[in-house]
């Protein structure tokens, strides 16, 4: 059995990653900030197994020693994009401090980072491969390459072995877009042509788990399935099940102008539309959730002509 490190091991996707590998028998450390030390779900997951490790990506002294004894390392840290003070801190300075503790280890065989979308910037209809060149347009893109070139740096200087995942927007139990869409907190902005890549967490926690042994170091994985949609077609599988009237939209300047944060306004209106192909072929796997369409049909029923038609 493996040794593994996930920072951020309190979050959505670090939480339910630590469940699966302490289920199979591993070892988990997990990196975890001193607010959510004595949170119900660390506290959940030690009593499972896990061992905490108190510490801060911003604070390079508390993370001496953390890598020690680590075969695979996750940095699955995340912060809301409204935390404009410190982005740059977590993901530039975070990854920095993180590979620097994994180096003096001396054993860690993988490090994977779970960056984003928000590189490629709005790309329109452009089927988006990880050798395309990247245009960020808002803060949270241009902080991600940097942290991405902080990364791909140890990798050329000093064989490091690891691999960046730009994950596309992440669905399921307790973040289910069907239930943002009722209750009127998914926001469109723009026109909804917009691609919009998703993966469902089923899928992202398989990926992350066959990553640090089939992926290859120094590679870059988009994350998604295997049919990114465009926002209004999604809606509309949505709302024609649901008896739902058509959302409203709202340009970009009036979102921006209404105090929208410019960060939240970008990840929203961009198009993104990520092609799969390297990670399917480098990880051997096929997707449980190939469409988000299975999932709409999982929560809200197979359409009654497409069930005559079977």
């Amino acid at each position: 059995m493996a040794c593994y490190l996930i920072a951020g091991a309190a979050g959505y996707v670090g939480s339910r990653l630590t469940r699966r590998l302490l289920a199979q028998g591993h070892r988990v450390r997990g990196l975890v900030c001193e607010n959510d030390v004595d949170s119900p779900i660390v506290e959940q997951l030690a009593a499972q197994g896990m061992v905490v490790w108190k510490g801060n990506l911003l604070y390079p002294q508390t993370l001496v020693g953390v890598a020690d004894g680590i075969d695979y390392v996750y940095n699955l840290t995340s912060r809301s994009v409204l935390e404009n003070t410190v982005l740059r801190q977590t993901f530039v300075d975070g990854n920095q401090h993180l590979i620097a503790a994994c180096s003096r280890a001396r054993r860690v065989r993988a490090y994977v980072f779970t960056s984003n979308t928000a590189p490629y910037g709005d790309a329109g209809d452009t089927l988006l491969t990880e050798d395309m060149l990247i245009a960020p347009c808002y803060t949270l893109g241009q902080i991600m390459v940097e942290a991405e070139q902080v990364i791909m740096e140890a990798v050329r200087q000093h064989n490091f072995p690891a691999m960046i995942m730009r994950v596309g927007a992440i669905y399921g139990p307790e973040r289910d877009f069907i239930e943002a869409m009722i209750q009127g907190t998914m926001m469109v902005i723009g026109t909804g042509r917009n691609f919009v890549s998703r993966i469902h967490i089923d899928d992202l926690l398989m990926i992350l788990e066959r990553v640090v042994t089939h992926g290859c170091p120094g590679a870059i994985y988009n994350v998604a399935d295997d049919m990114p949609l465009r926002l209004m077609d999604l809606y509309r599988e949505v709302r024609e099940r649901m008896g739902m009237l058509p959302p409203r939209t709202h340009t970009r300047r009036a979102a921006l102008q209404s105090g929208l944060d410019p960060n939240v306004v970008g990840m929203a209106s961009a198009s993104v539309r990520l092609s799969n192909a390297r990670l399917k072929h480098d990880l051997q796997l096929s997707l449980r959730y190939p469409d988000c369409r299975r999932w709409i049909d999982e929560r809200l029923g197979v359409p009654q002509e497409l069930e005559l038609a079977v």
